[in-house]
C-alpha cells in the first residue's frame, strides 16, 4: 500500500516527465491512447468478470456501461484531438489594432483523479483519457470497495504508461486525504456531494481547480398525457440499472394523480418483465455495493407503503426493485436514495412539482415524460440541473456531444468529448501585435483623447 512519501516521490517523477515537454506531442499522447484502446480490448472479458466479482454486473450491463463507454471515448479523443489541440483564432477589438489574438488549450500539469465504486471501471477511465488527451501526467486514487477492478485496472495502466505519465496508487482514507492536501495542477472527483465538499475544502489551501462529479436527487416527473407504457418502461430501466448505484438514476417519481394507478400498474408489469416473478432469484441483478448500504436501504421500506417488490437478501446484499408510498417528509427524500428503491408522489399540476424541486438543491438530472411542448417548455425554462430529458432517462451520459456534470451540490464542471478535452486544458489566451505600428491614443497626456477611446470601447 502507498504511502504519502510514495506519492510525493511519483509527484516528483511525474513533474519531471510532464517538464520534459514529451506530453505536449499530439503524436505522443495519440500512440498512449491506442495503447490503451488495445489494452481495453485485450482485457474485455477479464474487465467483465472483474466487475462480475465486485457488483454481480452481468457482461451486457458491465460493456454497456463502462467498457464500452471508455473504448468510444478513447476513439472520440484520437479523432478530434489535433484539432481540439489547435486552439482557435478570435476577433481583436480595434482598441488592439494592429493585433492576431489566439485561444491555445494547454495542459495543466499533474492531475489526481478519485474515483468511486459504483462504475469502477469507467468513472477512473474517461476522465484518465481526457487528462492523458490534452497532454497532462496523472494518478488516479480508487475506492477501496471494488477490489477486483481495482487490481485489473491497475495492471491495464501499468501495461500502457510508464508512471511518470500515469499511474494508479492503492492507499488508505487517511493517507488519500494527505494526498489531496498536496499540491496538485488539478483534481477530478467523482462520489458524494458531502465527499465533494472536503475535497473542494482542501483543494482551496493550494488554489487548485477542481471538477467535482456529484450526484443528489434527480426527479422524475409524469404527465397525464405522457405515454405511459414507455414511460413505466424506461423508469423501471433507469432505476434497476446498477441497481439504482447511479449517480443520475431516478431518485424519486412525481406523477399526476390522474395517471398514478395506470402507471404504477405498468411499472410492475414491466419489473416482472425484466426480472421475473422472483427477482431476487436473477442472475443479472446487479448486487449493492456493502451491508451498509443494504441497511441504510432497507430502513426505508415499510411494509405499509410498499406499492411494488420490497422483499430483500442481506446474505446476496440484494433487494428487489421496490416502489413506496411516499411523501414530501418522509425519510428516502432526505437524501440520495442510491438504490432500487422508488418513492412515488402524486401531484395535481405541474407547479406543484417545480416549486418543490425549486425548493431542495439542484439536481444532477431532472427527467420528464409529457406529449406537451407547453408542458416541456416551462420545465425546462423554471427548473435549474445538470441536464433535463425528456421522454427518456439517463441516455445522455452515453452521447459524446453533450457536456456532463452537475450545478451546485449535484457537481461543478463538465466532461466527456470535447468537455473532457477542455475541462484538463487551461485555455490560455495569446495576443501577439506587431511593434512597427503603435496607436498613440492610449498614452498620456490624454487631453481629449477620452472620446476618441468611448468610441473604441463602445
Amino acid at each position: 500500500m502507498d504511502s504519502p512519501e510514495n506519492v510525493h516521490e511519483l509527484r516528483a517523477r511525474q513533474l519531471a516527465f510532464f517538464m520534459s515537454g514529451e506530453t505536449r506531442s499530439i503524436a505522443f499522447r495519440k500512440a498512449a491512447l491506442c495503447r490503451l484502446r488495445n489494452t481495453v480490448r485485450k482485457y474485455e472479458k477479464e474487465i467483465a468478470g472483474a466487475l462480475n466479482r465486485d457488483l454481480n454486473k452481468n457482461s451486457f450491463e458491465a460493456y454497456a456501461t463502462e467498457t464500452g463507454i471508455v473504448l468510444h471515448e478513447i476513439s472520440t479523443m484520437i479523432r478530434n484531438m489535433r484539432r481540439w489541440a489547435a486552439g482557435k483564432i478570435v476577433t481583436t477589438p480595434l482598441f488592439a489594432f494592429p493585433s492576431l489574438s489566439r485561444v491555445v488549450p494547454e495542459p495543466f500539469g499533474r492531475v489526481l483523479i478519485i474515483s468511486p465504486w459504483n462504475y469502477p471501471f469507467q468513472l477512473p477511465m474517461v476522465p484518465l483519457i481526457g487528462a492523458i488527451a490534452a497532454g497532462n501526467v496523472a494518478v488516479i486514487r480508487q475506492s477501496t470497495s471494488s477490489p477486483a477492478i481495482n487490481v485489473l485496472i491497475k495492471r491495464i495502466i501499468g501495461e500502457c504508461f510508464p508512471e511518470e505519465h500515469a499511474a494508479v496508487i492503492d492507499c488508505s482514507r487517511e493517507c488519500a486525504e494527505e494526498v489531496v492536501k498536496m499540491k496538485w495542477d488539478m483534481i477530478f472527483f467523482t462520489g458524494s456531494t458531502e465527499t465533494g465538499r472536503k475535497i473542494y475544502m482542501s483543494a482551496a489551501s493550494n488554489l487548485t481547480p477542481v471538477i467535482l462529479e456529484l450526484g443528489g436527487k434527480s426527479p422524475v416527473i409524469v404527465e397525464k398525457d405522457a405515454y405511459l407504457p414507455t414511460a413505466a418502461r424506461r423508469i423501471v430501466w433507469g432505476k434497476t440499472l446498477n441497481a439504482g448505484q447511479t449517480c443520475i438514476s431516478p431518485d424519486y417519481l412525481f406523477v399526476q394523480r390522474e395517471v398514478k394507478d395506470r402507471l404504477l400498474e405498468l411499472m410492475k408489469q414491466e419489473i416482472r418483465k425484466m426480472f421475473g416473478d422472483e427477482p431476487l432469484a436473477n442472475r443479472e441483478m446487479t448486487r449493492l455495493i456493502s451491508k451498509k448500504a443494504f441497511e441504510r436501504l432497507s430502513s426505508y421500506i415499510s411494509k405499509d407503503k410498499i406499492l411494488a417488490g420490497g422483499l430483500s437478501d442481506i446474505s446476496k446484499l440484494m433487494i428487489e426493485p421496490t416502489i413506496l408510498e411516499s411523501s414530501l417528509s418522509d425519510k428516502c427524500m432526505q437524501q440520495e436514495i442510491f438504490g432500487p428503491v422508488l418513492p412515488m408522489i402524486s401531484y395535481e399540476n405541474i407547479d406543484e412539482a417545480i416549486s418543490y424541486i425549486n425548493s431542495g438543491e439542484k439536481p444532477l438530472a431532472l427527467y420528464l415524460f409529457t406529449r406537451s411542448r407547453k408542458t416541456r417548455r416551462r420545465v425546462i425554462k423554471y427548473t435549474s440541473s445538470g441536464a433535463c430529458l425528456v421522454n427518456d432517462v439517463i441516455l445522455h451520459i452515453a452521447n459524446k456531444h453533450l457536456p456532463f456534470g452537475g450545478v451546485g451540490a449535484s457537481g461543478l464542471g463538465r466532461y466527456h468529448g470535447k468537455e473532457s478535452f477542455r475541462a484538463f486544458s487551461n485555455l490560455k489566451a495569446i495576443m501577439h501585435t506587431t511593434a512597427r505600428v503603435d496607436i498613440p491614443v492610449k498614452y498620456p497626456p490624454y487631453g481629449s483623447k477620452e472620446k476618441i477611446m468611448k468610441i473604441f470601447l463602445r
